[in-house]
């Protein structure tokens, strides 16, 4: 297991899972994420996604027309989204 300092805290490489494993959520503010390389996108208000947790990440997915769309967000990006009031969690899936 590795181990940083980061503001005089010692943080370990697993960290406590504030969020169920699996969960839906609901696009209340400005959400953004990037596909790979490229701009910033938005997610649009009111879009509800279902978030799956990952080792260091969450992948939320929705379906925007008839296109399904999945995306990754790093945890603490997330996290910055709910602690915001951005994103709102709804349901345990």
């Amino acid at each position: 297991m590795t181990e940083q300092v980061v503001s005089n805290n010692i943080e370990s490489a697993i960290e406590a899972q504030r969020f169920p494993a699996q969960f839906k959520a609901q696009v209340v503010g400005k959400v953004q994420h990037r596909a790979g390389d490229g701009p910033l996108e938005e997610i649009p208000t009111g879009t509800e996604v279902l978030v799956d947790t990952a080792i260091a990440s969450y992948v939320l997915s929705w379906v925007e027309g008839a296109d399904p769309i999945t995306v990754t967000l790093a945890k603490r990006e997330l996290e910055h989204y709910v602690d915001n009031g951005d994103l709102q969690l709804i349901a345990t899936a």
